[in-house]
């Protein structure tokens, strides 16, 4: 017996299923079973993709939960985050993007050499092109790529923009940059290694879709119509948020068609998807569907602004549906756990998002009842079962007699107390509650153990030791900015710099801001940190920061950690008010 989830059950498709609707064929059509099967007839062939395609992975949770983290990765962190990254067996992962300053990646790719590690299928990220003069970029070669070497990394994720507003498009034109982009291929091969694997990255493939889709045919023309031998592995493109799943979709099959015609079939064709608008995992697997061999992104959620569409959540997703193939590439049961673990990693400890999807501590949550939450009542995927996590009873006013009780067994033990009777006495009192405006929650342990007191229940003693440690006395707003400042004298003492309370632009970016705004050399970017720079010295002041930190403790004066508080400083103050300064600039 295999311990592959199998969707055997629901072998059957839609279409099969309408067509045993007996129907004369002249009422057929023009109905609303006629318009199904039409509708369905195109989405068939996607279903039947992500049900049997194997997915082409480039982790990138040493890269992308650092862009995303609130306090900057350690080495430790990214111990953690590899370990992970090897127990789920991902065989490319991104090891660092390389820039001119020395950061945390570099320290740690030094040890992961000095221990002997496999990096033989570590890739790089690096500049396709560095130094712009008049618009033109020049024909040196990129930090990246000297990194590269320095190292080791045969493997480079090659990055550039096709509508960047620092280059000349009519000066570099398409064939410019196609022979600008042989040189540095022909480069790596003689420097790194003949055999290495590059991926070619569209970093701003939305905005050039829109504005012209012909440098990117051109790009992909010119890679598919190379001689066989001096083929890259694959590209690659990104959408920041704004692009919608049908767009990205019929964008995905044209660049895929346009590489087959060519007889480009074995290339790669990856994708990394940023959250904006709600819409990233639907686009992620419309991308997937409509051509993408696979993605590069991280185990969890974090990244850029609102974060990117994860491996664990779309790896799932696939499975979902029936997939078999990443079940034998990928140790998918493990994935949810790594998925916490590297959060928590890049957080400082902090869990994920209770209502994150599949990894998140109620994403196998019971809601409605026994009936309406059991997924495999009807045949479905039962994810908690596959990942071996216990679902939880989630306490609402629409939970029966029955799941409170089992989550007052669950939670506390077996007890006299806990009957029907007095969970009936508990759901008067949550009607109560509600009905004097009181908005409380009733899942966490001291939650339920007030219900039960307040309907007339005798607290166990390890009900009133939760309590009596919830009442505990918060932190203080100084300091939790006493935190803060430590993790700025830290910057500030980068390199071995005396500490005079400033940091440079890139050095605050990289340490606080950069969860913010995901592109450091994007024009809002550099002009935000313009208006921060309050005194236009070129540098970001410790009391220059403080400010926004003091307003935001005498805001939210019950703000618990040094996190949150830098959260609501930059989303409530530093971003309105850069916002404010930006739209005063001319551009």
């Amino acid at each position: 017996m295999d311990c592959f989830y199998s969707s055997e059950k629901q072998e059957m498709s839609i279409i099969d299923r309408l067509q045993k609707i007996i129907l004369p064929e002249k009422t057929r059509n023009g109905t609303f079973f006629g318009d199904i099967e039409e509708s369905m007839a195109a989405v068939q062939g996607h279903l039947d993709r992500l049900k049997n395609m194997e997915l082409f992975v480039v982790d990138n949770s040493l890269r992308e939960t650092t862009v995303a983290s609130l306090r900057a990765h350690t080495i430790e962190n990214k111990r953690a985050i590899y370990e992970e990254i090897k127990k789920c067996g991902f065989k490319y992962f991104v090891v660092e993007s390389f820039n001119n300053q020395a950061r945390i990646g570099d320290l740690f790719l030094k040890e992961l050499i000095e221990k002997g590690e496999d990096l033989s299928n570590a890739f790089a990220f690096s500049e396709l092109w560095e130094s712009i003069v008049d618009k033109v970029p020049q024909p040196d070669i990129p930090i990246g790529l000297q990194k590269c070497k320095k190292f080791g990394i045969n493997n480079v994720f090659l990055e550039f923009d096709l509508v960047y507003y620092k280059i000349d498009y009519e000066k570099m034109n398409m064939d410019e940059v196609c022979k600008y982009l042989k040189k540095k291929i022909d480069w790596i091969r003689a420097n790194l290694s003949e055999n290495s694997l590059i991926l070619l990255n569209f970093r701003d493939f939305t905005a050039t879709m829109l504005q012209h889709p012909e440098r990117v045919r051109h790009m992909v023309n010119y890679l598919a119509s190379l001689p066989k031998k001096e083929r890259i592995l694959g590209v690659a493109f990104e959408d920041l948020g704004a692009g919608i799943p049908e767009q990205l979709a019929a964008w995905t099959r044209a660049v895929k068609n346009e590489m087959e015609r060519c007889g480009w079939r074995d290339g790669q064709l990856l994708f990394h998807q940023h959250e904006q608008w709600g819409l990233m995992h639907s686009a992620n697997l419309q991308v997937l569907a409509s051509g993408a061999t696979g993605m590069w992104a991280g185990l969890c959620i974090e990244g850029a602004s609102l974060g990117h569409a994860d491996t664990c959540t779309a790896i799932l997703n696939l499975i979902k549906l029936g997939n078999q193939a990443v079940q034998k590439q990928y140790n998918c049961t493990y994935l949810r756990d790594a998925a916490i673990n590297v959060t928590k990693a890049v957080t400082g400890g902090v869990k994920p998002n209770p209502k994150q999807p599949v990894y998140g501590d109620r994403a196998t949550d019971m809601v409605y009842g026994f009936i309406f939450s059991d997924p495999t009542a009807k045949g479905g995927f039962n994810m908690a079962d596959f990942l071996g996590v216990k679902s939880e009873v989630r306490i609402t006013s629409m939970a029966n007699d029955e799941m409170i009780l089992l989550k007052l067994k669950d939670v506390f033990g077996e007890d006299p107390q806990f009957t029907l009777e007095i969970v009936g006495k508990m759901k008067e009192q949550m009607l109560k509650n509600a009905t004097d405006g009181r908005k409380e929650e009733y899942n966490s342990k001291i939650g339920l153990a007030m219900l039960f007191d307040q309907a007339g229940g005798k607290m166990t003693k390890e009900m009133a030791d939760i309590i009596a440690e919830a009442n505990k006395a918060s932190s203080f707003i100084n300091t939790l900015i006493a935190e803060i400042k430590v993790e700025f004298d830290e910057w500030d003492g980068r390199g071995g710099e005396e500490i005079d309370d400033q940091l440079t632009f890139d050095h605050f970016y990289t340490g606080f801001m950069s969860p913010y705004f995901g592109c450091y050399r994007c024009k809002d970017t550099q002009q935000g940190l313009r208006a921060l720079d309050m005194d236009s010295d070129g540098m970001i002041d410790w009391f220059e920061f403080r400010h926004f930190l003091l307003w935001a403790g005498r805001q939210h004066p019950n703000v618990k950690t040094s996190q949150e508080l830098l959260d609501i400083a930059f989303r409530d103050g530093l971003i309105p008010a850069m916002k404010d300064e930006m739209d005063k600039l001319e551009f």
